[in-house]
């Protein structure tokens, strides 16, 4: 593991990723790790948050050194209110003791509450880059972005009036390679995949899942919605990833209704499902968005109203506003509207093409390629500039 700058006496650059939090969050980092590494760089990743143990040993797997840093949110109740003010502090110590072990080149923040500490305790000459994954730029990047000497972004900005004059690039959102992979045909999905799924060739695929936090809502909708989707079981057929090992009763539900289905909590290797899939059911969160164009699949977005700052609606506006997809708001999802609408996907899928077509513009299938370019590329205008300073 490359811990030290004596250990790294052969590495041209350091980058520290403070990352963390969700998946949404992580996993994207990983895809930046493995680009600048291969570009013969050192990373470290500075995991925080409740899953930062799990992350940790996954960079292990991946051959990246790894360091975890506190990190604290802010809770509503009043004692946690009263006591942050002191946990913060302590989180940021450790974070400044942290990065003077590690002593990066330049530190990627990947956005959220889990890269706060680590972005506020880096010295000022230590160039700092922010990642942004949704339409809506997050709290953690909009108190940091003065500071950055860079914005990457993954989608357009709803409102580019949040970026106050600083750099930003579209590089897009960092993907796992096997999905890039697929997407791009330099592998294809097993021939027997549905068959091994127990479904058909020939029918209507829906793929339907809700993510980590948001899958619960879309259960329970797609299991009132199949009553009413009965008399045309013959024509769909359905991947649902409940994210839930209690699954029996949405089971039943298919089953009662005579149509065909794969359900089960998780699919590691989601992009089988995603390249089979006409239709795909999900939330709006970044990742779910950018995997979508990179397959250019139509979609019908609910988002999670509870995300934070409602980044999801954000996003989903955006894919609607742009023709990319449709957007159910919660409030207003129901059996019947769900069911009309898929009636009338069966019906006739042309416009539901179209909005796959719009949604790849979106696509950026080289996106952890670019963004560790421009990394790179920031740490050596970072060199110069000392150099001439």
């Amino acid at each position: 593991m490359l811990d030290t700058h004596e250990e790294r006496r052969d590495v041209c650059c350091h980058l520290a990723i403070a990352c963390g939090g969700t998946g949404g969050h992580f996993y994207p980092t990983l895809a930046v790790a493995r680009k600048f590494s291969e570009m013969g760089h050192g990373v470290t990743l500075l995991v925080a948050g409740k899953h930062a143990g799990e992350q940790a040993a996954i960079a292990t797997k991946y051959g990246f050194a790894s360091r975890e840093v506190p990190a604290v949110r802010l809770e509503a109740d009043l004692a946690a209110k009263l006591s942050f003010p002191f946990q913060f502090l302590g989180c940021v110590r450790a974070a400044r003791r942290i990065l003077g072990e590690v002593r990066p080149d330049i530190l990627l923040g990947m956005g959220s509450f889990a890269a706060v500490p680590s972005c506020l305790a880096l010295p000022r000459r230590t160039p700092l880059v922010l990642h942004e994954g949704n339409a809506l730029m997050g709290k953690a990047n909009r108190f940091f972005m003065r500071k950055a000497r860079a914005v990457c972004l993954s989608l357009p900005l709803a409102d580019g009036r949040q970026l106050r004059g600083a750099r930003a690039v579209t590089v897009g959102m960092p993907l796992r390679e096997a999905l890039v992979e697929l997407a791009m045909g330099k592998t294809a999905v097993p021939a027997d995949y549905l068959q091994l799924l127990g479904l058909q060739s020939g029918r209507q695929t829906v793929l339907v899942f809700g993510g980590s936090q948001g899958a619960r809502f879309i259960n329970d909708l797609i299991r009132q919605s199949l009553a009413l989707l009965h008399d045309v079981a013959e024509q769909i057929q359905f991947i649902h990833l409940t994210g839930s090992e209690d699954n029996a009763g949405l089971i039943d539900a298919y089953a009662a209704a005579g149509i065909a289905a794969s359900v089960r909590r998780s699919e590691s290797a989601i992009e089988n499902c995603y390249a089979v899939a006409d239709l795909v059911i999900c939330r709006a969160g970044a990742s779910s968005i950018c995997e979508l164009a990179l397959f250019g699949k139509p979609a019908i977005l609910i988002p999670l109203p509870t995300a934070a700052d409602d980044h999801q609606t954000v996003n989903a506006q955006s894919m609607a506003a742009a023709g990319a997809a449709r957007l159910l708001a919660q409030r207003d999802a129901s059996p019947t509207l769900l069911s009309d609408w898929l009636r009338k996907w069966l019906d006739d899928s042309t416009p539901w093409l179209a909005m796959g077509e719009a949604i790849r513009s979106f696509a950026r299938p080289d996106a952890a390629t670019a963004m560790a370019e421009l990394l790179a590329e920031l740490w050596q205008e970072s060199k110069a500039q000392s150099v001439s300073g």
